[in-house]
């Protein structure tokens, strides 16, 4: 698209339906509310059409890689955590102490931990750089397409026709 072409209520729209998903810091499925509204009430704008459906798509996308990550780290520790046994650990009334014979049945365990809470940094991180990616091209007038973003809705081809 050409940037004389796009106005400047388009691009200042489409920022802020990108920018909107940090709302989820403040307002539990904020990133999904905002960015919905805002695309519904332009939506007949190609432009904002564009960045509006991506913005919600990207989101569809990361909650799916959450419980993707979340499910499996789950049944990861259920099934190692089942294999721990239960002389590991030792309690009295003075102390609790982990036995240091069985140390070796727990590194597994921790391992994946770890692994998964690098998963979850690095889908956090992804995330910022991608949308604030997207915000700065569509301040530019530019077209965005978000890396690793599934396509759950689809383009609408009869509002793209009318326009």
């Amino acid at each position: 698209m050409e940037s004389s072409a796009i106005k400047q209520q388009d691009q200042t729209l489409a920022t802020i339906i990108h920018l909107s998903v940090f709302s989820k810091l403040f307002i539990p499925f904020g990133n999904f509310i905002f960015p919905v509204i805002i695309w519904l009430v332009s939506k007949e704008k190609k432009f904002v059409n564009h960045h509006g459906r991506n913005a919600v798509n990207f989101q569809l996308s990361l909650l799916l890689y959450y419980i993707i990550i979340a499910c499996i780290l789950i049944a990861t520790i259920i099934i190692m955590g089942a294999r721990i046994p239960f002389e590991f650990f030792e309690y009295n009334a003075y102390n609790f102490r982990i036995d240091r014979v069985n140390e070796e049945a727990i590194l597994p365990f921790v391992i994946v931990l770890f692994t998964g809470g690098i998963f979850l940094l690095g889908l956090i991180v992804f995330e910022l750089y991608a949308v604030i990616s997207a915000a700065k091209d569509a301040s530019e007038a530019k077209e965005y397409k978000y890396p690793l973003c599934i396509n759950f809705i689809k383009e609408d081809t009869t509002l793209n026709e009318a326009s």
